[in-house]
């Protein structure tokens, strides 16, 4: 056995209550001036942040969009400068963690991270702002959080609609992380063990949203998934996503439940080895996960068409021809434009999806 694996420098704190640690954390980042960046979801954490901190919190901006559009961006940006902010806080879901890291990429600063969701960003390098009906991803290692808190508190309170749809998030980060650049044991090891662990509590969660058990082993599996796609890369179900995002505003989480099902579907004839281990983290006995991860769906009652979450059907091709611009043509399988419109439709229309 040989493989090249990098463990990405950060500290995690878990558990419930720990969001109470917020300030050694900072402390012990050497944080006087903070940035806090709260969603409009996360305004009471925030309030009970910024108390906490006091007079380190040199701004509150409580202005967190999906896709980090650039304008966003530009104004977070010229903030942190005037205010000679020395490390961001976000408490949020993706987009409060996504506003930060647009920040600490080009000014440096640390960021101490708290999810209120299981977006999963918190445990990457990749960082993304959209302009111009474009989502630009890139990489750096300035923008991965020092610190992590993992509070199951925060996410009691999280509607199901927002919970099913972040899941999936988080379980795209898994089976990505599956075949996508830089897999190897260790990082397939995390992602099977979030697999598993997202699979077992997620119903559990839908069914009783005040289960802090479930809402844990929910928020850990989340954790492993960012992990594994931290360690790897945004592949071809990603690509997808990205492109229904930054081109046609779609809800990033959405976008997930509805494509991984069609995405695992095309690609799993080449993944042979693969699909076998993520049928069994998916517990499905027939052997096939792209139908697991759609009847996961249906069962949670996520969005499972692109018609739902608003795109048009003359809106397709447009779609297909950017995707397979961004996609990196070292996927698992070869594939041209056709064969993305065709797994656009399929999504659109909600079909069960059918390995092949």
């Amino acid at each position: 056995m040989q493989f090249t694996y990098e463990a990405l420098p950060q500290r995690v704190v878990f558990g419930p209550g720990k969001r109470s640690e917020i300030v050694a954390e900072v402390d012990r980042l050497g944080g006087a001036r903070v940035f806090l960046i709260t969603d409009r979801a996360a305004a009471a954490p925030g309030d009970e942040a910024a108390a906490a901190l006091g007079e380190r919190v040199a701004v509150r901006w409580g202005e967190a969009i999906q896709h980090v559009p650039e304008d966003l961006a530009a104004r977070a940006r010229a903030s942190a400068t005037e205010s000679n902010a020395d490390l961001i806080v976000t408490i949020g879901g993706g987009s409060s963690t996504g506003l930060g890291k647009a920040i600490a990429a080009s000014h440096n600063l640390p960021i101490v991270a708290i999810p209120t969701t299981y977006a999963g960003s918190e445990q990457t390098t990749i960082y993304g702002v959209t302009g111009n009906r474009h989502k630009e991803v890139g990489k750096n290692p300035a923008v991965l959080p020092k610190a992590v808190i993992y509070d199951a508190e925060l996410t009691l309170g999280l509607p199901t609609f927002i919970t099913g749809p972040s899941a999936f998030n988080a379980l795209a980060h898994s089976v990505e992380a599956l075949y996508a650049a830089g897999c190897n044991p260790v990082t397939t090891a995390l992602a099977m063990d979030g697999v598993h662990a997202i699979n077992r509590s997620l119903p559990t969660v839908m069914a009783e949203p005040s289960n802090l058990e479930a809402r844990g082993e929910l928020l850990y599996g989340a954790y492993l998934s960012g992990m594994a796609l931290g360690a790897t890369a945004a592949a071809f179900h990603h690509k997808i996503c990205h492109v229904l995002g930054g081109a046609f505003n779609l809800v990033h989480a959405d976008s997930h439940s509805v494509i991984l099902p069609h995405a695992i579907a095309f690609l799993a004839p080449a993944l042979p080895s693969e699909m076998r281990r993520l049928a069994t983290a998916l517990d499905v006995p027939d052997g096939d996960p792209a139908g697991g991860l759609w009847d996961l769906a249906v069962a949670s009652q996520v969005p499972t068409t692109l018609e739902a979450l608003g795109l048009k059907r003359d809106d397709l091709p447009e779609a297909a021809h950017r995707a397979f611009s961004e996609i990196p043509h070292d996927a698992p399988r070869e594939f041209d434009e056709a064969d993305i419109l065709r797994l656009l439709t399929n999504a659109f229309e909600g079909t069960r999806p059918v390995a092949g």
